[in-house]
């Protein structure tokens, strides 16, 4: 599909031709983040870690979601990255008591020998397993972000190839899904952390690479959406146009660098800045008649 620049009467504006569009998942399309939080609360019991009663409650208190000085580091990251990260935390601020050193510079004070190696991965193996169960009794409650139903339904009835490229592994996509397969069955293809073409996860660009090569377009032909800095930062690494709807927790500035546009909602995307003639409001209307 060719797609003019906002102005197209100024001969002096590139114009931008965007062939397909491409979505992270988690916090993009679907609000998964505050149930994602609270899962990973109650991973530690599941894991036989330990939160003191004290710290659980003030966590509760908050909703159940985690610090923002953590949560901030780990957006976008596949869960063999993102678990070490949060063990660390837990036990450097929280008081978990657990057998390994988990703390932020462990690798530079621990000797990492084969059997160590081989029980770090274990930890984490568990502690992903049940966070991912715990998520999956979630899922009958995540809601779609605001403005993503109707914006997927808008591109796709535009004839955009649209596909999703998300850090989670897809028996976990599976179960989040569930209560928007409408929204789902417009996509064409779904990229997901545990892809076996998808070598090293966000930042890296392998996996917008991958999505872009399914869809038949190159990269610079695509427009993605993201909410995470890792995310963005991937998706401009693979030479995609990129527009971030950051978490609200987050600072727009960050994003200033690595993103094209940035939005406080997907309501707020009308396509002009890349020449679409988007009307949600109106595709929307046509679309239930």
């Amino acid at each position: 599909m060719r797609v003019l620049s906002p102005n197209e009467s100024d001969k002096n504006i590139q114009v931008i031709d965007i062939h397909a569009v491409i979505f992270d998942l988690d916090g993009t399309l679907l609000d998964t983040e505050s149930l994602s939080c609270l899962a990973v609360i109650d991973s530690f019991e599941l894991s036989n870690l330990h939160i003191p009663p004290d710290k659980r409650t003030e966590l509760k208190s908050q909703g159940g979601l985690l610090p923002w000085e953590l949560k901030r580091r780990i957006l976008g990251l596949r869960g063999s990255e993102w678990i070490p990260i949060v063990l660390g935390y837990a036990q450097q601020h929280w008081g978990v008591v657990m057998e390994l050193d988990w703390r932020e510079g462990w690798q530079s004070r621990c000797m990492i020998t084969d059997s160590e190696e081989v029980a770090r991965k274990e930890v984490v193996d568990q502690f992903w397993r049940a966070w991912e169960m715990r998520l999956d009794d979630l899922c009958e409650q995540i809601e779609a972000c605001p403005g993503a139903t109707d914006l997927v339904e808008s591109l796709a009835s535009m004839k955009f190839p649209l596909a999703i490229a998300t850090s989670s592994r897809m028996a976990s996509v599976q179960k989040k899904r569930c209560r928007h397969e409408g929204m789902f069955q417009s996509f064409q293809d779904i990229i997901t952390g545990d892809d076996t073409n998808v070598k090293c996860g966000k930042p890296a660009p392998d996996i917008f690479l991958e999505a872009a090569k399914r869809l038949g377009v190159h990269p610079s032909n695509c427009l993605v959406f993201e909410d995470s800095l890792i995310g963005a930062q991937s998706a401009k690494s693979a030479g995609c146009n990129v527009v971030v709807v950051p978490d609200r927790r987050m600072e727009k500035q960050v994003f200033y660098n690595v993103a094209d546009e940035v939005l406080t909602s997907m309501r707020e995307f009308t396509g002009k800045k890349w020449g679409i003639s988007l009307d949600v409001t109106r595709i929307k209307n046509e679309i239930a008649k």
